[in-house]
C-alpha cells in the first residue's frame, strides 16, 4: 500500500506539472476549437451567433459612451506619474465622461507634488495620502469616491494605447459582461536574461482561449474594468488585487471577457533577479486567493473552475509537487533498492541542478542559449512560488506593496 502511494506521488507530481505547463495549453486549444466548431454548426442550422463574443469594439456610437472612472494607486512613481496622467488625458474618449482618480500612497518621492500639477483639470482627482497604507486600502478608498458606472483599473507605470479605453468599455454593451480585461504588451529586454516576455506571450495565448470557453481567470492589473455595481472592497493586506477584484465578479455570476484590442504597454525588467522579487510578491497573493477564496472554485462556472485548477493551482503548487515527487522517488529507490527508481530520482535532481546553475550564470551576466535561459526563468519562477508559500504560511509578507521595475 505504501509502495503504491509513493509511486503515485513520484509519478503524479511530475505529470501534474508537465500537464499544467505543456499539455494544458493543447487541451485548452482543442476545447476552444470544438466549442467554436459547435457554434459554427449552430449558426448554419439555427442561425445563432457563431462567435462567442458577439459585440465588437467598433459597433458603439459616440452618444452611448458611459462615464468612466480610471483608478490608479501610486507609490514612489515620480518617474512615471506625469506622463501617465498625460497619457490618460490624451485618450480617445469623451472628455466630459472620463475622470482619473489617482492616489499617492504615502510616497516618499515627488509623486504627490507632481500629481498636484493637474488639480485644475476637472478630469483628474489627485489624492496625496500622507500615510502608506498599501495598494488595496488605497484602491478601496479611491473606488468609494467614484460615481461612474464603469471603473477602470491600471498602474502608474503603464501606458494605454490611444483607443484602448473605448475598446475596453465597449464590451459592456453586453449586459451579461461584468468585467473586461485588456492586453499588456511588454517592452524592452533586448539584452536582458529575463524570459518573462516569452512567458507572457504564452499567458496571452491561454487567456485568449480561456476566454473563448468562458473560463477567463482574473484580470491584467495594467488594464481592466468592472461595473461599479459589482465592486466588492478587498481586504487591506490583499496582494493580487487585480485577480481578486475580477474573480469576485466571476464568483458573483457575471462574465469576464478578454479584449486584446484594448492594449497597454509596460517595461520588462532586464534581469531575472528583479523579476523574482515581483514573482514572490505575486506568489504570496496567489496563495492568499487560494486559501481565502474557495468560491473562486466552487461558485464560478465549470469552465472557470477547470481553468483555475489547470492554469493556476497546479502552477502555484508546482515546486511542492516536484519536491514531493523527488522525495517519493528517493524513498522508493532506497526502500526497494530499485535501479529504475534511483535513475528516475537522479534524473529529477540533475534537471533541477542544471536549471539552478543556469539561473546562477544568468545572475552573473553570462550569455546563454535561449532554451537555457528559459529553463533558468522557470526555475526562478518556481523558486519564487516556493518562497512565497513559506512567507504566506508564516505570515511574513508585510510590506509586499512596493516599487519594482514592473
Amino acid at each position: 500500500m505504501l509502495h503504491t502511494l509513493l509511486a503515485v506521488v513520484a509519478i503524479g507530481g511530475v505529470v501534474a506539472v508537465v500537464y499544467s505547463y505543456a499539455l494544458y495549453p493543447v487541451v485548452l486549444f482543442v476545447i476552444g476549437a470544438l466549442n467554436q466548431g459547435l457554434r459554427d454548426v449552430a449558426f448554419v442550422f439555427r442561425k445563432r451567433d457563431r462567435r462567442i463574443d458577439a459585440h465588437h469594439a467598433d459597433t458603439v456610437t459616440e452618444p452611448d459612451w458611459p462615464p468612466v472612472a480610471i483608478v490608479i494607486s501610486a507609490y514612489n512613481e515620480q518617474t512615471h506619474i506625469v506622463p501617465r496622467i498625460e497619457n490618460l488625458l490624451a485618450l480617445d474618449y469623451p472628455a466630459d465622461r472620463l475622470r482619473a482618480y489617482i492616489g499617492s500612497d504615502g510616497s516618499r518621492d515627488r509623486t504627490a507634488e507632481l500629481m498636484a500639477q493637474f488639480q485644475g483639470d476637472p478630469r483628474v482627482v489627485a489624492l496625496p495620502f500622507e500615510v502608506n497604507r498599501g495598494k488595496a486600502s488605497v484602491l478601496n478608498d479611491l473606488v468609494s469616491r467614484t460615481v461612474e458606472p464603469i471603473v477602470v483599473f491600471s498602474d502608474a507605470n503603464t501606458y494605454f494605447e490611444h483607443s484602448a479605453l473605448k475598446r475596453l468599455v465597449s464590451r459592456f454593451q453586453d449586459p451579461k459582461v461584468g468585467g473586461v480585461t485588456g492586453e499588456l504588451r511588454l517592452l524592452g529586454n533586448a539584452g536582458g536574461d529575463n524570459q518573462d516576455s516569452l512567458y507572457w506571450r504564452i499567458e496571452q495565448f491561454l487567456k485568449f482561449f480561456e476566454a473563448r470557453i468562458g473560463g477567463l481567470l482574473g484580470a491584467n492589473g495594467a488594464i481592466y474594468a468592472i461595473r461599479r455595481t459589482l465592486w466588492q472592497p478587498i481586504r487591506p493586506d490583499t496582494v493580487c488585487d487585480d485577480f481578486c477584484i475580477a474573480m469576485n465578479v466571476s464568483a458573483a455570476g457575471h462574465r469576464l471577457v478578454y479584449e486584446p484590442k484594448a492594449w497597454a504597454e509596460e517595461d520588462t525588467p532586464e534581469q531575472i533577479g528583479e523579476e523574482v522579487k515581483r514573482r514572490i510578491r505575486i506568489g504570496i497573493g496567489n496563495f492568499q486567493a487560494l486559501v481565502r477564496h474557495p468560491q473562486y472554485l466552487t461558485r464560478t462556472s465549470r469552465a472557470t473552475a477547470f481553468a483555475y485548477v489547470s492554469h493556476k493551482v497546479l502552477r502555484w503548487t508546482a515546486p511542492h509537487l516536484l519536491l514531493l515527487a523527488l522525495a517519493a522517488s528517493v524513498a522508493l529507490a532506497v526502500g526497494q533498492g530499485s535501479a529504475g527508481w534511483a535513475l528516475y530520482a537522479v534524473a529529477q535532481a540533475a534537471s533541477y541542478a542544471a536549471a539552478w546553475a543556469g539561473w546562477q550564470l544568468t545572475q552573473r551576466g553570462v550569455k546563454l542559449p535561449t532554451v537555457v535561459k528559459l529553463a533558468a526563468f522557470l526555475f526562478a519562477l518556481n523558486w519564487a512560488f516556493l518562497v512565497a508559500s513559506w512567507r504566506f504560511a508564516t505570515g511574513r509578507y508585510a510590506g509586499s506593496w512596493g516599487r519594482t521595475q514592473r
